[in-house]
């Protein structure tokens, strides 16, 4: 028996050396302290924008949660395509990130030549969602969603709605919306369209638009539909969507990526961070005043929801003969 002990004894030792320096190794891989240095959170959209700043002020959040500083570097661009590029072609250290809506994963690579594939990110976690709405300006004779597209019936190819421009998240919603609805409109895109949208629907040369909750209250319009799963807080009186019996997945929501290759360990703290951040109250408070929903959604769920999208625009824009990009 102590012969036997002392023949596995150098075995044990260099078992027990394998493991210890695994579990260093690991360690410089993946340090227990991440992050110990600034993080950047790349920005789809300029400066001012309305992602932009709700992308700062989760930022601030961020900031706290993971007691280093949270650089923001906008990259806007090409639909959103030289964000999601450049996420692409950052190390896979754990240390980039990206805030971003969704339509580079869901929109772009059914209209674009794209160099990056959807498999390249993880999905972390939604933090944010721009709502939509259907609606008139307040002097239209339109009064109930039925009401327009009763007259849009009545009158094929004749009226039309504005958006803020050929193959955007509000476009697409309005285009899949009518479709269903046996409604054929007119898409209007617009370049600047709050002021120019309000000042065709009050002229009579637009009879409606799709727009967010913002513009809805800025432009004080007269909103006839939403495209959400619940009436809005903002504006309770306005019906949904699924109250005219049609499901629509808008893609105006989003929230943090980074590259699919990021260490597990770090992923995991990632994620954690990303919650605590949407979470909040501060964050959450700045979203409400900018008329934005703070909706978390954690990887799994965020995931599926940018998946269900992806196949619903795959169906959608093939029939809308929509201009090369």
């Amino acid at each position: 028996m102590a012969d036997f002990a002392r023949r596995a004894l150098p075995l044990l030792t260099l078992v027990a050396g394998m493991a210890i320096g695994q579990a260093a190794f690991s360690q410089t891989l993946v340090p227990q302290e991440f992050p110990v240095r600034p993080v950047q959170l790349l920005n789809s959209f300029p400066p001012g924008s309305i992602v932009d700043v709700m992308g700062r002020a989760f930022a601030q959040s961020l900031d706290a949660v993971l007691a280093q500083k949270t650089v923001v570097v906008n990259r806007p661009g090409g639909s959103q395509t030289i964000a999601m590029n450049a996420l692409a072609q950052a190390p896979a250290d754990g240390y980039t990130w990206l805030y971003t809506p969704v339509t580079p994963l869901t929109i772009q690579p059914h209209r674009m030549k794209l160099s990056y594939t959807r498999e390249m990110f993880i999905p972390v976690c939604q933090a944010f969602e721009n709502i939509f709405y259907v609606a008139v300006a307040p002097n239209s004779p339109h009064r109930t969603f039925q009401s327009l597209i009763d007259y849009a019936r009545a009158n094929p190819g004749k009226v039309k709605y504005g958006t803020a421009g050929i193959g955007s998240s509000p476009h697409l919603a309005g285009a899949e919306l009518f479709q269903r609805a046996g409604a054929k409109m007119v898409d209007v895109p617009y370049q600047a369209p709050d002021a120019s949208m309000l000042t065709s629907m009050q002229a009579g040369d637009l009879e409606s638009a799709i727009v967010t909750t913002f513009s809805l209250n800025i432009l004080r319009l007269r909103g006839l539909a939403v495209f959400a799963t619940e009436r809005s807080k903002f504006f309770p009186d306005v019906p949904t969507i699924g109250e005219f019996g049609h499901t629509i997945l808008p893609s105006g929501y989003g929230g943090v990526f980074v590259r699919h290759d990021t260490p597990p360990a770090i992923l995991v703290k990632i994620e954690d961070a990303c919650r605590r951040a949407t979470l909040d109250p501060a964050y959450r408070d700045f979203a409400d005043k900018q008329y934005q929903a703070a909706l978390y959604l954690d990887r799994k769920a965020f995931g599926e929801r940018i998946e269900a999208d992806y196949r619903a625009k795959a169906a959608l824009i093939p029939t809308l003969n929509l201009p090369a990009q």
